[in-house]
């Protein structure tokens, strides 16, 4: 038990020293998401043991999927947000990558307006499939949870800050899935 918890801790160092600035300001949609990530470290040191991961069986192939489709959609995420430019102004606990100088509404931000955080879930979604248990199942709701509330935080900076184009883009867009939330 003392090895899990430890690696966790030392894991967390880089993540804290990263997101100090975040964590200095509840208000900001990053205090929130570093407990995401928090919480999908703590999923991953659970269930991703190599005798726990299975890749031909259904559960594994599903797995597999998700954390596919969660990498995919952070590197098109990104790019996209590094074509709206970057903007100095906004917030300082910002990551630079997040200020950008226009709203982007193109590409996979056109049909929803957080793709990484769709992606956190799907690969919180993909870790959980290789260890379905009652712990896990707890830390997956935990992380809903938290993305949940940096999605609400940043939804309210957003609005703040791009005013009646963001107003328009949400009604044109889902949050975090197509079609469906």
């Amino acid at each position: 038990m003392a090895t899990p918890l430890l690696l966790f801790g030392l894991l967390s160092l880089p993540l804290i020293g990263l997101c100090w600035r975040q964590l200095s300001n509840p208000r900001c949609h990053g205090f929130y998401r570093f407990f995401a990530f928090e919480t999908l470290l703590a999923l991953a040191l659970l269930n991703l043991h190599p005798q726990n991961i299975q890749l031909f069986t259904p559960l594994g192939i599903a797995a597999g999927f998700c954390m596919s489709g969660s990498l995919a959609m952070v590197l098109v995420g990104l790019k996209q947000l590094q074509q709206g430019g970057r903007d100095e102004r906004q917030k300082p606990e910002n990551f630079a990558f997040e200020n950008t100088r226009i709203l982007v509404t193109w590409g996979i931000y056109r049909y929803i307006r957080h793709p990484m955080y769709s992606s956190l879930l799907l690969l919180g979604v993909g870790i959980f499939l290789q260890g379905v248990g009652l712990v896990s199942s707890a830390l997956l709701l935990v992380l809903v949870i938290f993305v949940g509330l940096t999605v609400r935080v940043e939804e309210a900076e957003n609005l703040a800050f791009f005013g009646d184009s963001y107003r328009d883009y949400k009604r044109r867009s889902k949050i975090l899935i197509p079609g469906v939330l």
